[in-house]
C-alpha cells in the first residue's frame, strides 16, 4: 500500500507544474475591481509565474543538495499554497503580484523532480506506464483546477483562489509516503569520473533542450492566436474558441495513454510521433474554416504535447547517466519554460519578419516548424543508438526482450 501511495504522490506533482493558469479566467473580473491598474499589468498575474519557474527549475537541483529532494519538492509545495492563495485574502496588488512570483518559484523548485524522480526511480516498461500516467494526472488535473476554479467564481474573483487549498493534502500525502532518502544516487564514481548529482549537461541534453525550447515556442501560438483566428476567418466566436481550448485537457489524458503504448512498440520514434501529432494539428488549424476541423487539430495538438514531452524526459534518461539526470531534466524543463515565455514574441517576430500579420499565416510559420522538427526527429530515431548513453544498453536490451 506504502508504494502505490508513494506512486500517487510522485504523479500527483506533475499537476501544480501546470497549476500557474488555473485562475485565468478571473482576469475580467480583476480589471474591474482594479481599474486604476492598466489591462497589461494584470493580463501580466497569469505569466509572470514563468519567470519564477525558469529561474528555479534549474536551482532546486542546487537547494536539493542542501536539504535533500523530498524537503525541496515540500518547500516548493508550501511556496505554491502561499503563492495560490494570497488574492484571495487580500486586495493589495502589489502583494497579489508579488503572490503570482512566488506561485511560480515553488512550481519551480517540484518541476524537476516530477519527472526525474520518475525516470530514476523505475525502469522499463514500469516507468513508461509512469511517465503516461503523469501526463494523464497534468491533464486531468490541469482540467480539475480550472473548472474548480470557474466554480468557485461565482462568489467573485477571490474566491477562485481558494482554489490552491487543494496543495495541503498532497503536502501531507508527500510528507508521509515519499522517503526522505527518494532520489539519492549512489555515492559511486562512474569510469567518467562523474559523482552524484553531476551539473555537467551532456550535448545531447541541450539538442533535447533544443527540441524542447522550439516545440513550446511554437506550441504556445495556440494560446496567442487561436481566438483571433477562429474570429477573423468568421467561422465562430472567442467562445467558441475557448470551449475547444477546453478540450486540450482532455486530449491530454488521451496522449498519456498513447505515449505508453508508443513507447512500448516504437521507443526511437515517439518523439517523432509527438511532433508529427503537432504538424498534422497545425496544418488542420492553418486550413481550417471551421469549428470542426479546428477541433480535430486542437484534440491532435493536445495529444502531441503529452507524447512529446514525456518523450523528452524518457529520451533524457536514455541519454545521460543517472548521476545527471536530475539536472538534465531542470535543464530541459527550463529551455521549455523560456520557449513558452517568449512564444509571443517569436509569433511577433516571424510575422514583422514576413510582413504578414494574419493569426492564419502564424499556424503556416508554425507547420514548417513542426515539420522541420518531425524530420529532424526521425533522423535521430534512425540513429538512436548512437545517441543513447553507453550504460543504458542492457537495460535497452531487456525492454526489447519485455516487449
Amino acid at each position: 500500500m506504502k508504494k502505490i501511495m508513494t506512486r500517487f504522490a510522485i504523479l500527483i506533482l506533475s499537476v501544480f507544474t501546470v497549476s500557474t493558469g488555473a485562475t485565468a479566467a478571473t482576469i475580467p473580473l480583476m480589471m474591474k475591481s482594479f481599474s486604476n491598474i492598466s489591462p497589461t499589468t494584470i493580463e501580466l498575474l497569469m505569466t509572470i509565474p514563468s519567470l519564477g519557474i525558469i529561474i528555479f527549475t534549474p536551482i532546486s537541483n542546487i537547494v536539493a543538495d542542501f536539504i535533500g529532494i523530498k524537503r525541496t519538492i515540500m518547500s516548493g509545495l508550501v511556496l505554491i499554497f502561499i503563492g495560490g492563495i494570497v488574492p484571495a485574502i487580500t486586495m493589495n496588488f502589489s502583494l497579489i503580484l508579488v503572490s503570482r512570483v512566488v506561485l511560480g518559484l515553488g512550481t519551480g523548485l517540484l518541476m524537476s523532480f516530477s519527472q526525474s524522480l520518475i525516470i530514476q526511480l523505475y525502469k522499463g516498461r514500469d516507468q513508461q506506464k509512469m511517465l503516461g500516467l503523469s501526463s494523464v494526472c497534468q491533464g486531468l488535473g490541469m482540467f480539475i483546477m480550472t473548472f474548480a476554479a470557474g466554480v468557485l467564481l461565482n462568489g467573485g474573483w477571490q474566491m477562485s483562489y481558494w482554489v490552491y487549498l487543494i496543495v495541503l493534502p498532497i503536502i501531507l500525502l508527500v510528507g508521509i509516503y515519499v522517503p526522505k532518502t527518494i532520489g539519492m544516487v549512489s555515492e559511486t564514481v562512474t569510469d567518467s569520473g562523474q559523482s552524484k548529482s553531476s551539473k555537467k549537461v551532456d550535448g545531447k541534453i541541450w539538442l533535447l533542450a533544443t527540441f524542447a525550447f522550439l516545440f513550446n515556442a511554437t506550441f504556445a501560438f495556440i494560446s496567442i492566436k487561436f481566438a483571433l483566428l477562429v474570429v477573423s476567418r468568421n467561422y465562430g466566436t472567442a467562445s467558441d474558441a475557448s470551449t475547444l481550448l477546453g478540450l486540450m485537457a482532455f486530449a491530454m489524458v488521451a496522449g498519456g495513454f498513447l505515449f505508453m503504448y508508443i513507447q512500448k512498440h516504437w521507443f526511437k520514434y515517439t518523439s517523432t510521433f509527438g511532433l508529427g501529432f503537432s504538424t498534422v494539428s497545425f496544418l488542420l488549424l492553418s486550413i481550417s474554416h471551421s469549428l470542426f476541423v479546428s477541433a480535430i487539430g486542437v484534440i491532435l495538438l493536445g495529444i502531441s504535447v503529452s507524447v512529446f514531452m514525456s518523450s523528452m524526459i524518457a529520451n533524457i534518461n536514455r541519454m545521460t547517466s543517472a548521476s545527471q539526470v536530475a539536472f538534465s531534466t531542470s535543464v530541459v524543463m527550463t529551455c521549455a519554460n523560456v520557449g513558452t515565455l517568449i512564444s509571443p514574441y517569436f509569433a511577433k517576430g516571424i510575422s514583422s519578419l514576413f510582413n504578414n500579420l494574419e493569426p492564419g499565416f502564424t499556424f503556416e510559420a508554425g507547420l514548417v516548424i513542426f515539420a522541420v522538427l518531425f524530420i529532424f526527429s526521425a533522423v535521430a530515431g534512425i540513429n538512436y543508438s548512437k545517441l543513447e548513453y553507453k550504460e543504458i544498453d542492457k537495460l535497452s536490451n531487456n525492454i526489447k526482450t519485455q516487449n
